[in-house]
C-alpha cells in the first residue's frame, strides 16, 4: 500500500542515514502511525532516531506494534515493538513531524481583545514544535476575548481565550442566594456586563442592588453571610 505525503528519514551523529530495518517493518510503522486519530488526514514525516537499530526475526509469528497508552503519536515518540513468539520486545524511537494549518494573531493583540477574522490568519507549519491547545480554523476563537496579549506571528491556543460576556447590561438573569444552611432563587435585571466567573451587579425587582458571581448564561450566584 501506498502513503502519500511521508517521508522516511533517520539521523545518526548528525548525519542523515537509512535505518537498517525490513522494508515490511518500516511499511507496518508507516501505517500504524497514519490510523493514529491525532494525525489522520495530516501531512507527516517521519525521522527514525537509531540508525542503527536492529530488529530480529519473529519467525513464525507477526511483529506487533504499540505507543504507551494516551500518548499522542506526534513530536518525540517512542513505539514499542512486539514478538510474542519469539518473546522480543525493542523500543523504536521516533520524531514524528506533523503538518497542517494553525492561527496566528496577524497583528500585536493585546488583552482582552474580542477576536475578529483580520486579527487572525492562517499558517501551514509543523504542529508538534508549537503548543497542544493551538487553534486549527479562525472560527474557533470568534466572538471570544484573549486572556493575554500577543504578538504578532504568534500562535493562538485555546487557553488563551475566554467567552466573551455572558451576561449584557439589561439582561434578565436569575439568581441563585446561597447561605449557611439556604439557597433561595430569585430574578433580577443585570448592571453591569461580565463572562462565566466574572462578578456583576444585579438589581431586584424591589431596587436593591447585588453582586454577585456568572456562573452561566442568565445565572448569577450571589453568597450571602
Amino acid at each position: 500500500m501506498r502513503f502519500l505525503g511521508i517521508v522516511l528519514a533517520a539521523y545518526f551523529l548528525g548525519t542523515s542515514a537509512q535505518a537498517a530495518l525490513p522494508l515490511d517493518v518500516e511499511r507496518d510503522i508507516k501505517r500504524f502511525i497514519q490510523k493514529s486519530p491525532s494525525v489522520n488526514g495530516l501531512r507527516v514525516e517521519i525521522e527514525f532516531l537509531d540508525a542503527n537499530l536492529n530488529v530480529p526475526a519473529c519467525s513464525g509469528g507477526a511483529i506487533e506494534l504499540s505507543a504507551n497508552p494516551g500518548t499522542r503519536i506526534w513530536g518525540k515518540t517512542t513505539l514499542q515493538m512486539r514478538c510474542a513468539k519469539a518473546a522480543w520486545m525493542i523500543n523504536v524511537p521516533l520524531n514524528i513531524h506533523v503538518f497542517g494549518d494553525y492561527v496566528v494573531a496577524s497583528r500585536y493583540l493585546p488583552f482582552g481583545q474580542k477576536l475578529e477574522s483580520s486579527d487572525m490568519r492562517v499558517l501551514e507549519g509543523d504542529l508538534s514544535l508549537i503548543p497542544d491547545d493551538v487553534l486549527r480554523t479562525p472560527k474557533l476563537a470568534y466572538e471570544r476575548v484573549l486572556g493575554k496579549s500577543l504578538q504578532m506571528g504568534s500562535p493562538i491556543g485555546l487557553n488563551d481565550l475566554k467567552e466573551s460576556s455572558v451576561i449584557k447590561a439589561g439582561d434578565p438573569v436569575r439568581l441563585i442566594l446561597t447561605g449557611k444552611d439556604f439557597e433561595v432563587s430569585g430574578e433580577g435585571t443585570a448592571q453591569t456586563a461580565g463572562m462565566v466567573g466574572d462578578m456583576v451587579r444585579v438589581r431586584l425587582l424591589d431596587g436593591q442592588i447585588l453582586q454577585g458571581k456568572v456562573l452561566r448564561p442568565s445565572v448569577v450566584l450571589v453568597n450571602v453571610e
